[in-house]
């Protein structure tokens, strides 16, 4: 048995080093463990277990756990994917942002794909930003995430007013993701311009009858597993045939949650084509998404599992109350016919080529600040210390 090592262990401690990676690794496997002992559980009893349902709050707004996808044949659809890239360099005295983002837009007839376009084109010129105002680096940083979005958001709509499609995808969240702004005007008058981007993009895509769906990789949210541990597992040896062995296993292992985020879990629970029951995006979004006006209403998501080797998706959407089961069945069988193409890969194809064609690389903000050097005088220093030595 090893012993638990806390606090940071030097790298050149080999010996208790070792132990750190023996026991980090010990602890990723007993967590896994549990993790598959309760999703066991929860599969057993899937078809027998009904989800409780809030009708004045919705936070659940589906009885079943888990639901088969079905696969979108992709006979005659017309999708889009946006997604963007984004360089910061703080310099001397203002600091520079490179953005970059574009809308692929792929044509489906009889499940294959027939066109490829991209606005504005398959290689855009990024946009350069100076900020000349000082900002400590909490500011910088949010200033460069909402340029980012600003962007993006612009992409997707000048795409929906320029193109007939079916789906819209965004690379991440549906939501303003900066609901504790910062208090520089600046970043105010940003924010500001990010809300009202978000809606005008709700009314279009509701206009235009387009499905607004956001493609969020790598989420962090336990927002599902705390639906689990308030509303589903303390009654649920009371709501189904749980056996004694289960019912202790449910016990022992249910702990695990605690230490779990959703898409973590989720992998153990899911199978390939099958997606979560569908939750609010918060369960108190008069305070989280207040700023979104009654939108705030109609943003739900759901987890989706699309391939064997790859983590589940979290799937958001903006749909009105009646419709949101229909609404995750239709999104959840087109994410799970554009992600199949790989078995180590979930992401829908359309937006790994937005990916691809948004990246910017590192050299190319780094010959921007070079030719601003250029124009200065010999004894200007625009570089930060931690950015150059004395050899």
């Amino acid at each position: 048995m090893i012993s638990t090592l806390k606090g940071p262990i030097a790298m050149s401690d080999h010996e208790n080093l070792e132990y750190k990676l023996v026991e980090i690794a010990e602890k990723i496997k007993s967590q896994g463990k549990k993790r598959r002992a309760l999703a066991k559980i929860l599969r057993r009893v899937k078809d027998e277990l009904e989800l409780p349902i809030d009708e004045e709050n919705q936070e659940v707004t589906e009885t079943k756990l888990v639901t088969q996808t079905g696969l979108n044949p992709l006979s005659n659809d017309t999708i889009a994917g946006v997604d963007g890239g984004v360089l910061a360099r703080p310099l001397h005295g203002l600091d520079l942002i490179l953005v970059r983002a574009i809308a692929t837009v792929f044509h489906y007839e009889e499940g294959s794909l027939k066109q490829a376009e991209y606005h504005p084109n398959e290689v855009p010129w990024p946009e350069l930003m100076s900020i000349h105002e000082p900002l400590d680096s909490r500011e910088f940083e949010l200033l460069v995430g909402m340029y980012r979005q600003l962007t993006e958001l612009k992409r997707a709509k000048e795409a929906i007013e320029n193109w007939s499609m079916d789906t819209l995808l965004l690379d991440g969240s549906i939501v303003p993701q900066y609901t504790s702004h910062a208090s520089k005007s600046r970043t105010r008058e940003l924010y500001r311009e990010l809300v009202d981007s978000f809606t005008n993009l709700y009314q279009t895509c509701v206009k235009k009858n387009v499905l607004l769906l956001g493609v969020v990789k790598d989420s962090r949210s336990a927002r599902l597993i705390d639906i689990f541990q308030r509303n589903i597992l303390p009654d649920l040896d009371a709501c189904t045939n749980l056996s004694p062995r289960e019912i202790a296993s449910l016990e022992d292992n249910r702990s695990v949650l605690l230490d779990s985020r959703d898409t973590v879990f989720l992998d153990h629970l899911l199978d390939p084509g099958e997606r979560s029951f569908v939750f609010r995006y918060a369960d108190a979004p008069a305070n989280l998404l207040q700023d979104i006006g009654d939108w705030r209403n109609r943003i739900h998501a759901f987890y989706v599992k699309t391939v064997p080797y790859d983590r589940p998706l979290r799937i958001e959407f903006v749909s009105f109350p009646e419709k949101v089961s229909q609404t995750a069945d239709g999104a959840s069988s087109l994410i799970h016919a554009l992600s199949a193409h790989h078995d180590a890969c979930a992401l829908p194809s359309v937006l790994i080529e937005a990916d691809a064609c948004a990246r910017l690389a590192q050299e190319e903000i780094s010959m921007i600040r070079d030719s601003i050097t250029d124009r200065l005088e010999p004894s200007t220093l625009l570089d930060l210390r931690r950015e150059r030595g004395p050899f």
